[in-house]
């Protein structure tokens, strides 16, 4: 059994923009997760690319904030606090035009790093 206080976790630099933070809450480089459990931080004007998680669902609950969320065969719809978003694997996807710096809940299984 893993058990950590998320508010133990430091925050990072996001990969894809420099406009963004995660923490690594579970994964499998660093807890040998089998799952990937992690919040994102999007400050507002943030648009990420376009992206494919190819073996994983991407499940995304938003704490805060607002933005537009595409995806692939669905197109753009809005996003906002509590609400839950499952990304099939191997689809196209992102968030885009953050309105509202964003407070993401994220998780894959299996997990992605």
């Amino acid at each position: 059994m893993i058990s950590k206080k998320i508010s133990d976790v430091d925050w990072e630099d996001h990969f894809m923009t420099d406009k963004g933070k995660i923490k690594w809450i579970l994964t499998r480089e660093r807890d040998e997760s089998p799952i990937t459990v992690m919040k994102v931080r999007l400050e507002k004007g943030v648009t990420l690319p376009d992206h494919v998680h190819r073996d994983q669902p991407d499940l995304i609950y938003v704490l805060e904030g607002k933005a537009t969320m595409f995806i692939d065969g669905e197109g753009e719809f809005p996003m906002e606090a509590q609400m839950v978003v499952m990304v099939p694997p191997n689809t196209l996807h992102a968030i885009r035009n953050v309105e509202e710096e964003v407070l993401l809940y994220n998780v894959f299984s299996p997990a992605i790093k």
